[in-house]
């Protein structure tokens, strides 16, 4: 039995790190400004 744990240990991790080896990040997408509007003065005081 544990000749059996055991290798299903040793496949498991196999299989893993070949997934793992093929993993290609996510390409980033560049960060936007953040959208700023100047306040604008109006004609009166309040």
């Amino acid at each position: 039995m544990s000749k059996v744990v055991l290798l299903a240990t040793v496949s498991a991790v196999l299989v893993l790190g070949a997934c793992a080896k093929h993993h290609r990040p996510a390409p980033m997408e560049p960060v936007a400004a953040p959208i700023y509007v100047e306040p604008v003065s109006s004609k009166s005081k309040y």
